[in-house]
């Protein structure tokens, strides 16, 4: 009997030491958990180097052990610290019952609200998790910004005077800038184009060589825009007249013959509809592959370089005759029935077959490419936003890249793409959008509209 009592003694001592052992490793792996040295980790938005009256940065902190305890950001210019935010998180945090791993910030710096002056400033992020280091304060990370506040909108101001444009035209506006900006130039309507320093030795005067296109009406408005590297916009008017120009609308027959001629010229084309009927393929390349193609090529502009290539008038196809004009309003019947229309974007010039086609003037090949509907074709990059397009041709004589001055023969007409006969497609294109080429040949309309402006301003900086 007494030696039962002696095992069950000595049991009830082993379990007792084995719970206080549990209890101890318990506690050294709390202590271990609540005193992990890792600080929290914070991710943010790419801070500007400007910052404008109103502007919201964002980003959050991270702790994946203990959790975000307390966010605090402050803003500092000179002798100034101004609290922005400041916030604990409980580590019970209400219905989730758990830490606050990660914890989302927005911060708005409103300069005129907080009264704080342009200038260089900076801003602390600190944040704390809930580890039991540094006196129960906890891990502390901090991150800190610098950036320029800049709350004063740009000056803008227009040098180039007397901008009368056509319908379908171009023009040019030379602008000045008080300061850099991060997007600057003209809108005609809602076109936006860009405007380029470069041309003059102060990189504060900007060409924008603007057009109007042909369906845009005379009632367009059009101002100067700009935006600093802060946020801050400006716009400014500046006298213009818009001068009408009509149009005329071409009925083009579509024969079996020539379907049957051209479509299969774009049978590997993707998209291809190849178990429709003809008007079902004459609908894809008329409409969907000219979208597409037009899109592409329209989409250079950004490409172009800060630098005018070009002198004096554009040349022409010498000893060809006009087939089709600018902005022709072109209706396509077939069997009697109108099943398409379009507008012609250029103009067609006839010669003889495979005639020689001259550069109409110096610049850099862009592209000497297959393009859907316009078949071989070669584009020059005449600078700042400037481009003519030779188009249909039988062959190329030059590439990407090349420099060509003008009269180099860059082709041959032909009949590539969407052409019934030997021709050549020839479209000016300022930046986005399609313009007469009929003004590019006119020397008196060059000096007049661009030449005149671009001396006007360069005597004066004299």
């Amino acid at each position: 009997m007494f030696k039962q009592k002696g095992k069950k003694k000595k049991f009830k001592i082993w379990i007792i030491i084995i719970g206080l052992l549990l209890i101890l490793l318990l506690g050294i792996l709390a202590a271990v958990v609540k005193f992990e040295g890792e600080k929290p980790v914070m991710e943010i938005e790419p801070v500007p180097g400007y910052v404008g009256a109103d502007t919201t940065i964002t980003g959050k902190a991270i702790d994946r052990k203990s959790g975000i305890r307390k966010l605090q950001v402050v803003l500092r210019q000179n002798d100034r610290d101004e609290l922005l935010l400041e916030q604990e998180y409980l580590s019970d945090a209400g219905e989730e019952k758990s830490p606050r791993h990660q914890v989302p910030f927005s911060i708005q710096i409103d300069t005129r609200q907080l009264k704080i002056d342009d200038g260089p400033a900076s801003m602390q992020i600190s944040a704390w998790d809930h580890s039991w280091r540094h006196r129960f304060e906890g891990n502390r990370a901090d991150i800190e910004a610098d950036f320029f506040i800049d709350t004063r909108p740009p000056d803008i101001e227009v040098l180039s005077t007397s901008h009368n444009i056509y319908q379908g035209g171009s023009g040019l506006v030379i602008y000045r800038l008080s300061e850099v900006c991060d997007i600057s130039g003209v809108y005609v309507g809602d076109d936006f184009f860009p405007g380029r320093s470069g041309y003059y030795p102060d990189d504060d005067l900007y060409l924008a060589f603007i057009a109007l296109a042909s369906h845009h009406g005379r009632d367009t408005q059009m101002h100067v825009h700009a935006k600093d590297l802060a946020g801050n916009t400006s716009r400014r008017g500046f006298y213009y007249r818009v001068l009408g120009r009509s149009f005329k609308t071409d009925t083009i027959n579509i024969s079996d013959a020539f379907l049957n001629m051209k479509l299969s010229e774009f049978y590997a084309m993707d998209g291809w509809p190849a178990d429709a009927d003809m008007v079902a393929q004459f609908l894809f390349v008329n409409k969907t592959l000219r979208e597409k193609n037009n899109a592409a090529i329209l989409g250079l502009g950004p490409k172009s370089e800060p630098r005018i290539y070009w002198q004096n008038m554009f040349g022409r196809l010498p000893n060809s005759a006009q087939q089709a004009g600018f902005a022709d309003h072109r209706l396509y019947r077939y069997n009697g029935e109108i099943i398409d229309e379009a507008t012609h974007l250029g103009i067609d010039l006839a010669s003889v077959q495979q005639a020689p086609v001259p550069a109409a003037n110096a610049g850099r090949v862009v592209i000497a490419d297959y393009i859907g509907i316009y078949g071989n074709t070669v584009i020059i990059d005449h600078g700042f936003g400037l481009f003519s397009l030779y188009s249909h041709l039988s062959k190329t004589m030059v590439a990407s890249g090349d420099m060509v001055s003008k009269d180099d023969i860059i082709g041959h007409t032909g009949t590539s793409g969407w052409a019934g006969g030997d021709h050549l497609h020839f479209s000016m294109i300022v930046n986005h959008v399609f313009v007469n080429p009929v003004e590019w040949w006119d020397a008196s309309w060059i000096k007049h509209n661009i030449t005149d402006k671009l001396d006007s301003v360069a005597s004066q900086q004299e």
